[in-house]
C-alpha cells in the first residue's frame, strides 16, 4: 500500500490510499490538512498503516458503515458517492465521533483531527517524560481496578493519588490500578477493589489520559499541584514539568 496526499477540488487536503485493492479492500481516503512536519502527518501515517496490517491479518473486508476502535476513538467508514476527496466514488472516507468523551450515542464527523489530536497529547506526555518501552493504547471501555475510597466522583478530589499500570492489558482491562495512598487499606484484598470504566475514570479525572498509554510498570503519583512519573523499574520518579492538573479542556474533544 502506498499513501499520497492531493488538494481537492476545494482545496481541502487529503491522504488516500493506493494498493488495498489487491488485497480486495475499497481504497481509504481521510482528510489531511497538516504539513509533512507535523506531529500529526506521522500519526495519520501511522493510522492508515494500522488499518492496511488489520486487513491483512483477517479474511473479512471494510464496509461502508462499519466502525472501528482506533486507540481511544471509534471510526467510521462511508462510500464517498459524492467523490469530494476527489479520489473517486468507490474509496471509502474515514470519519470519526463528533465527541470522543461522550456516553451516549455521538454522530460521526468527517476526517479524525480529534482521534489525533489526543494522540499527540499522549506522545508529548510520553516524549517529555522520556519514556520507552512497549506503548498500548487502551480503548474508553477497557476496566481499571481501583481502591475501595476511589470512585469516579472523588477521584479528582483525592490526594495524594496513585496509579499504576501493573500488567499487562488482558481481554478488557487495561492494566491500570488506582488507589489512595492511605497504607491503612490492603489493596491486594479482592474486597478492597472493585473495578470501573476507564472512560469514567478520564471524566473524573482528565489529567490521568496523557499517561494512559504508557508501558507496564509506568507509576504515577497525583499531588495538589504536580504529577510524579515513575518510569518502569524505576524507585525514584520526577515531576512532570508540563502536566496539566486542570485538562477539563480535553473533554470538549
Amino acid at each position: 500500500m502506498h499513501i499520497y496526499f492531493h488538494n481537492a477540488e476545494d482545496q481541502q487536503r487529503w491522504a488516500y490510499t493506493e494498493g488495498l485493492n489487491v488485497l480486495g479492500q475499497r481504497e481509504l481516503a481521510v482528510l489531511a490538512p497538516w504539513s509533512n512536519d507535523d506531529l500529526r502527518h506521522r500519526l495519520l501515517l501511522n493510522l492508515l498503516e494500522f488499518i492496511e496490517c488489520y486487513i491483512q491479518s483477517q479474511p473479512k473486508r471494510i464496509l461502508p458503515g462499519q466502525t472501528f476502535q482506533y486507540d481511544w476513538s471509534l471510526l467510521r467508514f462511508v462510500s464517498d458517492e459524492d467523490n469530494i476527496s476527489g479520489t473517486g466514488s468507490d474509496t471509502l472516507l474515514i470519519e470519526e465521533q463528533e465527541s470522543l468523551f461522550a456516553f451516549d450515542d455521538v454522530p460521526f464527523v468527517p476526517g479524525v483531527a480529534r482521534t489525533l489530536e489526543l494522540m499527540q497529547i499522549q506522545h508529548k506526555a510520553m516524549q517529555r517524560n522520556r519514556v520507552t518501552g512497549n506503548v498500548q493504547y487502551p480503548f474508553p471501555a477497557h476496566f481499571a481496578l481501583i481502591g475501595s475510597c476511589v470512585t469516579p466522583e472523588t477521584i479528582q478530589q483525592l490526594r495524594p493519588l496513585m496509579a499504576e499500570r501493573y500488567h499487562e492489558p488482558e481481554g478488557q482491562f487495561s492494566g491500570w490500578f488506582i488507589g489512595c495512598c492511605d497504607k491503612s487499606h490492603d489493596h491486594d484484598n479482592p474486597d478492597e477493589l472493585g473495578k470501573v470504566h476507564l472512560m469514567h475514570i478520564v471524566k473524573g479525572l482528565p489529567a490521568l489520559f496523557p499517561y494512559i498509554a504508557m508501558p507496564i510498570g509506568t507509576a504515577l503519583l497525583f499531588e495538589e499541584d504536580k504529577v510524579v512519573v515513575f518510569l518502569p523499574g524505576k524507585e525514584q520518579g520526577f515531576v512532570d514539568s508540563e502536566a496539566h492538573l486542570n485538562y477539563s479542556t480535553l473533554l470538549s474533544l
